[in-house]
């Protein structure tokens, strides 16, 4: 399988999908699934600068697990296209067998300018629905049963992951209340669409479109996030939900001119290939 200016991404999804499968992993010779899934990937992406071996590696991390043991598959919302559709966001759905419990991955690809002039769909990035820190352990005891090599990739691709991430969840919080205050700068739209790029997998928002998105911020409970003058994110470290520290509450105060109280919003966020997203939100008047 080649990329192709004639594949959808949904099309792309499926392809690497099958390509990494544990099944495909191996046959017809060694590691030509990961092979194959990297002919689609964005060359902005962390995972297309690995070799091939790297790339092996990086896949028997145990949070990718879901992406080479399902069995069933299924699309969870439609396909969102963003920044006048040169992104494509897709979440969907796996599982390992008929009774296991379904796990989220949602699917960003971009279309970029290949060979020969024409653009394409590749993947940009994945994010499964567990959170990074959540399986550090695990990940360090697998590196130790590998040989020395591989261990040594995964830990250079760990600190690589770290020192990758520049946005604090703070930062994220800023980002995402900024978009919305002013919607539709610079274009239409565009307040949702930077709202969304930063929904976790677990977060129902990301399966709408810009659209459903602004839908959604009609909610009369969801008026203070569009109608905000002051804005004040607590900038100290956030309050941790999990003991690792991969989810987090993030609180930003905002009130409009002439309220004498802040309106409390606490963010909560998880940290997923080195990139805090949100999971979700509550306001307090």
């Amino acid at each position: 399988a080649q990329p192709s200016p004639a594949l959808q991404p949904r099309e792309v999804i499926e392809t690497v999908m099958c390509a990494l499968h544990r099944r495909n992993q191996d046959t017809p010779y060694a590691r030509f699934g990961s092979e194959v899934a990297m002919r689609f990937l964005s060359p902005d992406s962390p995972a297309s600068q690995r070799s091939l071996e790297q790339f092996a590696d990086y896949l028997s991390q145990e949070w990718y697990r879901p992406l080479v043991e399902w069995s069933e598959m299924r699309w969870d919302g439609d396909l969102v296209l963003l920044g006048n559709g040169a992104e494509a966001y897709q979440q969907a759905g796996v599982r390992s067998s008929p009774t296991a419990a379904w796990v989220s991955i949602r699917w960003i690809l971009a279309r970029v300018l290949a060979e020969g002039g024409h653009e394409e769909w590749r993947v940009a990035t994945v994010f499964v629905q567990e959170p990074d820190s959540t399986q550090s352990d695990d990940l360090e005891a697998a590196a130790l049963a590998l040989p020395a090599e591989a261990a040594a990739a995964i830990s250079r691709w760990r600190k690589r992951q770290m020192a990758e991430q520049r946005l604090s969840p703070a930062d994220v919080v800023e980002k995402v209340m900024r978009a919305l205050r002013t919607p539709d700068e610079p274009h239409p739209l565009h307040g949702c669409e930077v709202a969304i790029r930063y929904c976790s997998p677990s977060n129902a928002a990301s399966r709408l479109s810009p659209q459903g998105f602004e839908a959604y911020l009609r909610e009369p409970w969801y008026a203070i996030m569009t109608e905000w003058d002051e804005l004040q994110v607590e900038r100290e470290q956030p309050e941790a939900v999990d003991p690792d520290g991969s989810v987090v509450l993030q609180d930003a105060l905002v009130r409009r001119s002439g309220d004498e109280s802040w309106t409390v919003v606490t963010w909560q966020l998880s940290l997923h290939s080195g990139t805090w997203l949100t999971d979700s939100l509550t306001i307090t008047e």
